[in-house]
This record gives C-alpha cells, structure tokens and sequence, in this order.
C-alpha cells in the first residue's frame, strides 16, 4: 500500500494526524487538569503537596521504565531544562496561579500565551520563521488574554493579577519544553524518564522534608483524586502524548492547540466547580480559540510530519 512506503506523502500525512491527534488528547486532559488543579488549591493541599503528589506518583510509574532503560544522552544542563520546564516549576506556578484565580482565567493566560512565548523561543533559539497566518494568531490570543487581565484589574478584584502573573510562568515554562523538545531532538520516552525521574529524586524529597505541608490534614479522597490525575494522568500519559505531538507539530502548533484548554475547561468547571464565566472571560475564551485555528492555519495536516532532528 502507498501510506507504507517509507518517504511517501502519505506516511507524512499519517504521523501529521497522528501527531494532531496527540496533541488534542492533551488539550482535553490539561483542560481536565485545570479544573482538578484548581480544586486542589482551593483545598487544604499546598501546592507543595500537590506537586509532591504529582511526581512521587508519576516518579513511581516512571520508575520501572528508568530501571530497564538507557539514561538519555544529553548534556546535564539540557536534561535540567527538560526536567523543570515540564517538571516542579512548571507544577507551582500553575498550581500557585490556581489558588488566587479561576479555571476560565488559568485556562485562558496559561494556554493563551504559550504559542506566543513557543514562537518567541523558536524564532530566537532556533531561527524559526513566522507565517502571516501565525502572526494573525498570535494577534488574536493576545488580545484575548489581555482582556482577561483587563478584567481582573478593571474589578478590582484582589489577588487576581497574582495568579495572572504566576500562569505566565506556566505558559513560559511549557512553552521552552513543547520548543526545546523538538529542537533538541528528544523522545516522548526519554521526555517521561527525564522529567519524573528528575523531580523524584529532587523534588520530592525537598518536599517530604522542608517545604510547608497540610497532607495529614486532608481527606483521602482528595489525595487520591490529586495522586491519580496529576500523577497518573497528567504526569505520566499526557507527559509522553505532548512529547510526541510536539516533535510531529512543534513546539508552537502544538502549544496553539493546547490554547483549545480553556473552552474545554471551562465547560467542566461550571458543574464541578460551580464557577460560571463572566461575560468578558467568556469572550476571552472565544478569542484565543479562534486565535488558535488561524494560527494552525491551512493546510496543517500536509505540512506538520516531523523532520528528522539531530540528537544532542
């Protein structure tokens, strides 16, 4: 059959949809994600505990992996930046940036800006170049994520730019690791290995040690949700879907779909956290769902297969 042949368009246009494919799976579970991020910090948990709960689960899951296989050959400074821009950092400016603003808000700063910082990292690390399509883009989820800021600062609402401020270290953290991914050559396997077998032996130990904690005060149902999503979910299967989605897309499409989160998110979160949009937030989500379409621009699926990059 031609979609066999090595080289052919059509083995092209398969690992495009494949790689399409991965990338909205993420974008539905990051925007699950959202919503149990934001019921976790509104909690009892810090959110030491529940980036703890993160990667000791998914360090865990990981571990049987990281003992069968051959540690990544990659410099100790590249495996650092791989391991903290998807890693602890990346966990508590999210979680952080929860605690003082809602879904709608995370959803739409986070996933919003990370095709425009992906783009930025892309053009100066690697020489990349912008289509006009993008540009327009790009345009659009700004405006949509500024009127979100806009918002909070217009209503006076306290603590709000706080969490803005702490989404954008989310979405520049994701964004240096959907473009460093891809430039740098690196599995979804090593990608897994790296990030929760760094963070096991780092963070969590720091955690279980110094940093503040409320973990014997909450219920187990809480733990268990946090464990197994963040952990399990999250961590460990979205960690080897977006690893592979950006090494078939790049970093910047890749990160435009992830822009789809907040719509997703928001739709969940009114029934489980009885959190309505307001009308400016619901704009907003709109604007950077748009932003995203045109950014993918046309012809997506025939231009999106992976270049072979070189290992570092």
């Amino acid at each position: 059959m031609p979609h066999n042949q090595p080289g052919g368009g059509m083995t092209m246009n398969r690992e495009a949809a494949l790689g399409v494919g991965a990338g909205f799976a993420v974008m539905l579970l990051f925007a699950g994600m959202l919503v149990v991020s934001r019921f976790g910090a509104t909690s009892t948990l810090t959110v030491y505990d529940m980036a703890g709960l993160r990667f000791g689960v998914a360090g865990l899951c990981t571990l049987p992996i990281i003992l069968r296989m051959r540690w990544p050959r990659l410099k100790l400074w590249k495996m650092l930046v791989i391991a903290m821009t998807s890693g602890a950092p990346f966990a508590l400016f999210l979680f952080g940036g929860m605690s003082f603003a809602p879904v709608a808000h995370g959803g739409i700063v986070t996933n919003g800006a990370m095709p425009v910082i992906a783009a930025g990292i892309g053009w100066f690390v690697f020489g990349n170049r912008l289509g006009g399509w993008r540009v327009v883009g790009i345009i659009l989820i700004v405006g949509g994520v500024l009127a979100t800021g806009w918002e909070a600062l217009a209503n006076g609402i306290p603590g709000q730019w706080r969490g803005h401020l702490l989404f954008l270290g989310a979405a520049a953290c994701n964004a240096t690791f959907l473009t460093m991914v891809r430039g740098w050559g690196i599995t979804a396997l090593q990608s897994l290995v790296i990030v929760n077998g760094v963070n096991l032996a780092l963070y969590v130990p720091l955690w279980l040690l110094v940093l503040p904690s409320n973990l014997s005060a909450t219920p187990w149902p809480e733990i268990a949700l946090q464990g197994a999503y963040q952990g399990i979910v999250a961590a460990f299967f979205a960690s080897i879907l977006i690893a592979h989605a950006a090494r078939m897309l790049g970093g910047m499409r890749q990160a435009a779909i992830m822009s789809g989160a907040p719509a997703v998110a928001v739709l969940i979160a009114i029934p489980a956290l009885d959190e309505v949009p307001s009308a400016i937030s619901v704009v907003g989500v709109v604007v950077v769902t748009v932003g995203i379409l045109v950014a993918l621009g046309p012809g997506l699926l025939a231009g999106s297969a992976s270049p072979r990059t070189a290992r570092a």
